[in-house]
């Protein structure tokens, strides 16, 4: 049996780079790293991420905007675990900043004010301190500001229209 890595010629690489980035958003760091992976030298590397670009198949702007809609709405992460996130894969700080600009402010506080609310009654057999300080820990490691996670525990999590929004 034969072990040795199969290498790709660069029109293979970019036909199979296409498939990749047509089947969802992708970041730039992703696709290199599939790149690697399949054998690609740097120049045909960089060559094959300038066509996938310039064929709009790979957009950092738009890849930022999706991972942001979806960390936030289906993970229901804060702004700091989402741009932590980003930041690993390489995503630059405008465009991490302009997609944490479509996170409505609104949303945002509903949201972190709904999580508390279910996190402190899964706490069972805890004292009041107790209980909101484990849910502050669960809330600020899931990427919520401290400062905005106090301030929700504090004020109660009884009437969603005392948020501040």
């Amino acid at each position: 049996m034969n072990t040795a890595r199969r290498i790709l010629t660069m029109e293979m690489a970019l036909l199979k780079a296409r498939k990749y980035c047509d089947k969802a958003e992708r970041a730039h760091a992703d696709v290199r790293r599939k790149l690697v992976n399949w054998g690609v030298g740097f120049k045909d590397r960089e060559h094959i991420i300038g066509v996938l670009i310039s064929e709009d198949l790979l957009n950092e702007s738009r890849y930022a905007s999706a991972f942001v809609n979806d960390k936030f709405r289906f993970n229901k992460w804060g702004i700091a675990r989402i741009k932590s996130a980003l930041k690993s894969k390489g995503v630059s700080d405008r465009n991490i900043a302009d997609a944490l600009k479509r996170i409505d402010p609104r949303a945002y506080k509903l949201e972190l004010k709904e999580l508390a609310t279910k996190k402190l009654a899964s706490i069972k057999g805890d004292s009041k301190r107790v209980k909101s300080q484990k849910t502050a820990q669960y809330l600020i490691r899931r990427g919520y500001e401290p400062s905005l996670v106090w301030t929700i525990l504090q004020m109660g999590t009884e009437d969603s229209d005392d948020i501040g929004c």
